[in-house]
């Protein structure tokens, strides 16, 4: 997203709904809310009673079904929840890594572990697609949808009447799809936190700690979308007031940021010991572009790019602390 796409998207979160033609004539659809969630959860709970009543299998008889078939089994469940773990594990442990090259390493086995997850989620969604759950769940989104497009801006006349919206032929209920789903990739969370760290939005930081200074009106009337980007707004504007030597090249990288913000802690301790010369610690790994997002001086950098490389590209504590005549 450019500079200018931001723009537009921060107008539309302020404006709770966006803008879209449908053949010939602009549409909008709602940025919805906490009620609105409610509303679907109540539309799933009763097309799922009316579904198990009239016998559509439940996922849990679907799943015992494809267990003694051979098709899925708890050890599947299992390594769906291990994959989950490891996940987690390694979430947690990023606030003790500082060195840029291993952080990196640690996010290629986040993408990967979360493809896997992803993967087996989805052949288990596959198996259990004609469930009451399944049917009760593609029946409230088809509510949630329905529930979004407006004629007018001021969100007071649905696109469709209910009876209309069941009438609808499936080519336009394609296109309604695909217009919401582009929507929603739109206000994705990667593209909200991507806005919270725009140059021209952060003259809202120092509104950020009301929601009636920032959005004229208080937490329970927020769309989803609002109370994302007042969420990033703080966490962002908490780092870029509390940690003074980021990296300029990470400045408008959400994800580098947040990783920056919870290994501070660990980074300092390394700083720290950097200077301690009774220290035996050791930097695994350290390159010299690790070094540099340590802090180190550039004056130093050059002998410690070729100290680096006499070394095979890494430095242990003990090499710099050599270096810096300690």
């Amino acid at each position: 997203m450019e500079s200018n796409e931001h723009r537009h998207l921060f107008k539309e979160i302020v404006d709770g709904y966006s803008a879209y033609f449908i053949g010939e004539s602009e549409r909008y659809i709602k940025h919805q809310s906490v009620s609105d969630l409610v509303n679907f959860e109540q539309v799933y709970d009763m097309h799922l009673t009316r579904a198990l009543n009239k016998g559509l299998p439940g996922e849990k008889e679907i799943l015992k079904n494809l267990e003694e078939e051979g098709f899925w089994s708890k050890k599947d469940d299992e390594a769906i929840e291990t994959q989950k773990f490891f996940l987690d594990s390694l979430v947690k442990n990023k606030k003790n890594i500082v060195l840029k090259s291993a952080l990196e390493r640690v996010n290629k086995q986040i993408e990967e572990a979360e493809a896997e997850i992803n993967d087996l989620i989805s052949k288990k969604e596959n198996l259990i697609s004609n469930s009451a759950e399944r049917y009760a769940l593609n029946r409230a989104n088809d509510f949630y949808m329905f529930n979004s497009f407006y004629k007018d801006r001021e969100l007071k006349h649905p696109l469709y009447t209910k009876e209309e919206f069941e009438h609808i032929s499936p080519k336009e209920v394609s296109h309604l799809v695909s217009i919401y789903n582009s929507f929603h990739y739109k206000f994705s969370e990667e593209n909200i936190q991507l806005l919270a760290v725009q140059d021209f939005y952060k003259i809202y930081y120092s509104f950020s700690e009301s929601t009636t200074d920032f959005f004229g009106k208080p937490v329970v009337e927020l769309n989803n979308f609002q109370l994302n980007l007042l969420l990033y707004t703080r966490i962002f504007k908490s780092i870029f007031e509390n940690n003074e030597d980021i990296p300029e090249k990470i400045k408008k990288d959400p994800k580098a940021l947040l990783d920056f913000a919870n290994s501070s802690e660990a980074r300092e301790e390394i700083k720290s010991k950097m200077n301690e010369s009774s220290s035996a610690s050791t930097i695994v790994g350290a390159t010299s572009e690790d070094l540099e997002e340590l802090g180190v001086t550039k004056s130093n950098k050059n002998s410690l790019h070729e100290a680096a490389k006499k070394k095979g590209g890494s430095l242990s504590m003990k090499d710099l602390m050599d270096l810096s005549g300690a």
